[in-house]
């Protein structure tokens, strides 16, 4: 079977700052708040997305 990974995607909020929305396989989000700017989410995105993905696992 082919592990299906999550998509991750910096996103502004409705007011101000930032967050990452991650989109599993199966159609579940979630999403991690508290980024000030675009780039901070990019940023946390490049360096911390894989290993979050190992330490995660898709909601039920």
């Amino acid at each position: 079977m082919i592990e299906q990974r999550p998509a991750f995607m910096a996103c502004k909020n409705p007011g101000t700052g930032w967050r990452i929305d991650i989109l599993w396989a199966d159609g579940e989000t979630e999403v991690i708040k508290g980024f000030i700017t675009e780039h901070d989410a990019i940023k946390w995105i490049s360096e911390h997305s894989a290993a979050w993905q190992e330490s995660a696992s898709p909601p039920r």
